[in-house]
This record gives structure tokens, C-alpha cells and sequence, in this order.
């Protein structure tokens, strides 16, 4: 068994508020953020500005007697969501992060089952907000300026107000005393199995975390992150957001999708959390490239050659794929990637050209972290090693018993830890039978550890399809083989029960249709159906596909681009 020890750099801070003094005495005038303040103009906001604010909001929300409150924010991503955020964890409130892509009925329901007494938000949102009604709702902070309301407060007005407070000798915020082992984050997940619950989070979970996730990736404070995924997602918040301020990095907003690449050119990151769709998007863009200028043959030159260099400890890929990465922004070294499993031949792929990716694997309930594979020892089909002080257990319930299974073998991936939640607000049923006797939370994932304590996942619990052989079929495996066709922009494979009652393994397909111009439904089936052919020759025969669908648009996604596979019919 090899050594797979960590070393741990970084101590867990007490609190969020000790590591933000930290990193603003640390790194005071360094950029923490670049953002875009308006369509065309990009903004900075230093360490210790972002402390000063931080300190404002706090010291103004004690002041509105908001303390010990559940203050929630549905916003699209900018630092004042993150000075919200951590603002209101440290005056001992619960913060209620809120996807903005929900609906108003959605947002309503969630506000009034949290019990929430002010909202923060954007623009966009205030009238949404004021309409909805919500009992107990006393106010509604706009990030934008807007307070021409009742119950309407400006952000920025609030900092002002903060700051004259601090400045006559009001420390309420700064001397708050809180229990940080307590609920202080309430999340819902984003509910792609049909129904949301309230993940109860501690300060202490969120901190194990990302003290975890600072040891495993070791970044420097020379590195430069663009923020991609949205902040209410607890994977880019930990993980990407509280873990780059702790290390000192400068964090750049993307502020569209639609301007990631442009954004690339930009803002030139060295590091990158994203989840696989986009990972996937980048490689396809650059693949294209490559293909418009008949580079193929060249690139595959390049990477034999800086391989054969790389064994003998010369690594020349970022002078050799210089052009390669160029509408990256040149600087791209690291991606980490999680959210869903990802193709162990991209991160090869991106690899050979000088890009690493560390695949991890987490769940809000996990606060979000897991596991995730140390950058100078990936494995490239695995989600990594546990984050130290927790532990991981296979258990197989098949025979109606809890049991340790040998290295290798697969059965639902349990974790106990730092990192672990609460439970489920107001939800004791739903909690108990979240967790074993012995305290391990049932992640729904199917995996197993291997002989060195890294983390394989085969599929998730519930996406589990049963043959009327007995046979279990895990659909990611296939779609897998069917995301690297060409011709297949996105899948989903499930089982369809016949009239007979047989159980037909079908691939439903989002094609790529710029490639079947001309082409009716029955030809293109007939051409994916060819392809399938050959992937199903290395498939064992119950895991082969027998049916093809065709899809006219793209799946359904959640805001992190997980397909929402309960809306399948």
C-alpha cells in the first residue's frame, strides 16, 4: 500500500471571521476580487476592503436586531454576496443561500418554510420580493441601491450605516459570541430527485471543509481563480470561494456563461472549479480549433514528444502547447472538477497539454467535500482520497445487514466526519434514516476504495437500474462510453419496461445535429444506432444498449448542469 498521508499546512480557523482578519492583515491591498461593476467595467475590491464591508454589514444587520435570525440571498454572483454571506454567519445568524434560477413560487415556499426575516438581493429581484408577500419578512437588502420601499434597505447605505456605527464605538458585531458547532447555513438541495430538503449546516462543518480543501490542493496565493459556478452551490462556495480567500488568491466573477471564453482571454486564471459540462465544452472548443487548422496530427507530435520528456523530469508542455492555451489565457494549470463524474480520458487529455485536473467528489450534505485527488497524485478514474478526519465505509444492505467490505468491493459509500451535517431541517424522520447506527451518512452513491484508500464511484443509488435477470445496470457507466462519441452531444440511459414487463437498457440522446444536416429522425437513429454497436461490443451483454431516443433540445439542468433525470418520462 502506498503513502497517502497529507500534510497538513493549514489549521482549521475557529471561525470564518478569524480567517477574513487573517487574510486582510496578510494580504491588505491585494485584489481579493475582480468583477464586473457594469456590462463593460471591471472593478477590484482588495483584502482589507473586503473586510472593512464585511465589518460594516455585520455591525448594520446587529443593529436591525437581525442577530440569531435566518437572512437569506438570492443573487447572481458578486463579492457583496460573499461579504452577505459570511456577514451573516458571524453576527451568529443562519444564512439561506437561494438559487436564483428558482421560480417566485419556489423562492416564496422556501423563504416562508426557512422562516426567513430579511432577504438580500439583487436589483432584479427587489420587486419580485416584495410581491411574494412572505410573513415575517421584515426587510429586503438591495445590493443595487434600490431602497424606495417599506422594508426596503440599500446595501450600500447599510455599509455607510455600519461604518458610522463602528466608528462611534459600537462593536455588537465584532464581539459576537455564537456556538460555531450550531446551524449556521440552512441549504436546499437542488432537488433533482423531485423534492428539496433543508441541509443544516455548522460552522465548523463548513470550516472542516475547507481547511481540508486548502491542504489537499495546496494552491499559492500567486494563483488567480475564475469563479464560474454559481455561489449559492456549496461546492463553489467552499471549495472555490472561502478557500481562495483563505489562501490569499484573487478571485475573478465570470458574469455570464455566455462570456466564459471571452472571460478566459480576460481575466488569464492559473485555476479554475468547475463541474464536467464545462470542462467538456472547453475541450470540444479547442478540439474544433484544432481540427479548423489541421493541428491534429501536430498535437499528437507534441504530446508524444513532452511525455517521453516528462519521464525523464523535463516538462515543456506550456512552452509546446503554448498556442493551445492561449484562448484559456495562457496561464491555465489547474482545473478542479466535481459536482459529477468526468471522463477519465479528458483529464488525461488536458493533462498532456499542460492542464491538470483534480477530480473530487461531494454533497451539500457534506458541506460539500468528500474526497479529491491530491494534484501531484491524480488517479485519473477516481474521486480521490477521504479528507483527513473523516472515515469511509462501504456498506452493502443487499442482505439486510450493515457490513465492511474488502478493498474493491461495491456498495453504498457512507461518511462520518468534521465535514458531516446536522440533518435535515425540521425534517427527524428524514434525518434518522439519513445516517447508519453507527453515525455514517448514507451519501446514495455506489462505489468502492481500493487497496490505497482511493474513492471509485460506480453510480448513484437511486439512477440504479434493475434487469428482470436480477442484474444491476449503472447508467453512468454507459453514458460514459456514449458522451465520447462525436455525434452525441448529451445522453441519459434508463431503463424502459416493455408490455411485457422486460426491462430494455435505452440511450436517449441529444444528437448533434449540425452533423446530420439533411438527415430525418430514422436516419440519424440509424447512425447512432451503428455507432452504439460498436461500444456495446465491449460492454458485457446486460449492460448493453438495445433501444435508442432521440432528444430535440438539451436536458434539463439544475444551475451546476446536472441533468434532472426525474423529469425523464
Amino acid at each position: 500500500m502506498k503513502n497517502t498521508e497529507i500534510k497538513e499546512k493549514y489549521t482549521k480557523p475557529e471561525t470564518i471571521r478569524e480567517m477574513l482578519a487573517a487574510s486582510a492583515a496578510k494580504y491588505g491591498d491585494k485584489t481579493a476580487y475582480k468583477y464586473y461593476s457594469a456590462p463593460d467595467t471591471v472593478s477590484e475590491m482588495s483584502y482589507k476592503q473586503f473586510f472593512a464591508l464585511y465589518n460594516n454589514i455585520g455591525t448594520s444587520l446587529c443593529g436591525l436586531g437581525l442577530q440569531k435570525k435566518k437572512i437569506a440571498i438570492v443573487s447572481e454572483s458578486r463579492p457583496e454576496w460573499i461579504v452577505a454571506y459570511t456577514a451573516v454567519i458571524g453576527c451568529g445568524s443562519v444564512v439561506v443561500p437561494l438559487d436564483k434560477e428558482l421560480m417566485d413560487t419556489q423562492i416564496k415556499a422556501f423563504l416562508e418554510y426557512a422562516g426567513v426575516s430579511a432577504v438580500f438581493c439583487s436589483g432584479k429581484y427587489t420587486e419580485r420580493l416584495l410581491a411574494m408577500d412572505v410573513p415575517g419578512l421584515e426587510y429586503i437588502i438591495d445590493f443595487d441601491g434600490r431602497a424606495d420601499h417599506e422594508g426596503t434597505l440599500s446595501f450600500r447605505e447599510l455599509a455607510f450605516e455600519g461604518e458610522r456605527q463602528l466608528f462611534a464605538g459600537n462593536n455588537s458585531f465584532r464581539n459576537s459570541r455564537y456556538d460555531p458547532s450550531k446551524m449556521c447555513a440552512l441549504i436546499f438541495t437542488s432537488g433533482t430527485t423531485g423534492t428539496s430538503k433543508g441541509v443544516m449546516l455548522s460552522e465548523d462543518n463548513i470550516l472542516a471543509s475547507m481547511t481540508a480543501s486548502a491542504n489537499m490542493i495546496c494552491y499559492s496565493s500567486n494563483n488567480v481563480l475564475l469563479s464560474v459556478l454559481p455561489m449559492h452551490h456549496t461546492y463553489e462556495l467552499c471549495c472555490g470561494q472561502l478557500t481562495a480567500l483563505m489562501l490569499g488568491l484573487t478571485i475573478c466573477i465570470n458574469n455570464s456563461l455566455k462570456y466564459f471564453m471571452r472571460n478566459l482571454k480576460l481575466f488569464r486564471p492559473t485555476a479554475m472549479v468547475l463541474v464536467p459540462l464545462f470542462v467538456t465544452t472547453i475541450r470540444k472548443k479547442i478540439e474544433d480549433e484544432i481540427k479548423k487548422k489541421n493541428r491534429t496530427a501536430a498535437l499528437n507530435v507534441g504530446v508524444t514528444a513532452t511525455k517521453a520528456l516528462k519521464k525523464v523530469g523535463i516538462d515543456i508542455r506550456k512552452l509546446v502547447f503554448s498556442q493551445i492555451n492561449a484562448p484559456l489565457g495562457g496561464r491555465l494549470r489547474s482545473i478542479i472538477c466535481g459536482g459529477a463524474p468526468i471522463d477519465p480520458q479528458t483529464i488525461e487529455w488536458f493533462e498532456n497539454i499542460g492542464i491538470n485536473i483534480s477530480q473530487g467528489y461531494g454533497i451539500t450534505e457534506c458541506a460539500p467535500l468528500v474526497s479529491v485527488n491530491p494534484l501531484v497524485t491524480v488517479h485519473y478514474d477516481s474521486v480521490g482520497l477521504p479528507i483527513k478526519g473523516s472515515k469511509i465505509k462501504i456498506i452493502d444492505d443487499s442482505a439486510g445487514i450493515e457490513s465492511d467490505m474488502s478493498p474493491r468491493s461495491v456498495g453504498e459509500i457512507c461518511v462520518r466526519g468534521p465535514q458531516v451535517m446536522l440533518g435535515y431541517y425540521n425534517a427527524p424522520e428524514e434525518t434518522a434514516a439519513a445516517f447508519t447506527e453507527e453515525g455514517y451518512f448514507r451519501t446514495g452513491d455506489y462505489g468502492f476504495v481500493d487497496e490505497d484508500g482511493y474513492i471509485y464511484i460506480t453510480g448513484r443509488k437511486k439512477n440504479i437500474i434493475v434487469l428482470n435477470n436480477g442484474k444491476n445496470v449503472y447508467p453512468e457507466e454507459i453514458e460514459e462510453y456514449l458522451d465520447r462519441l462525436d455525434i452525441v452531444r448529451e445522453c441519459v440511459v434508463v431503463g424502459r419496461e416493455k408490455e411485457d414487463g422486460a426491462v430494455v437498457l435505452t440511450a436517449i440522446i441529444y444528437p448533434d445535429y449540425d452533423a446530420f444536416k439533411g438527415k430525418d429522425d430514422s436516419e440519424i437513429i440509424e447512425a447512432i444506432r451503428a455507432v452504439v454497436a460498436t461500444i456495446n461490443k465491449k460492454l458485457p451483454i446486460f449492460k448493453q444498449v438495445r433501444n435508442i431516443e432521440l432528444k430535440k433540445s438539451e436536458f434539463e439542468k439544475t444551475t451546476t448542469k446536472k441533468i434532472i433525470r426525474y423529469k425523464l418520462s
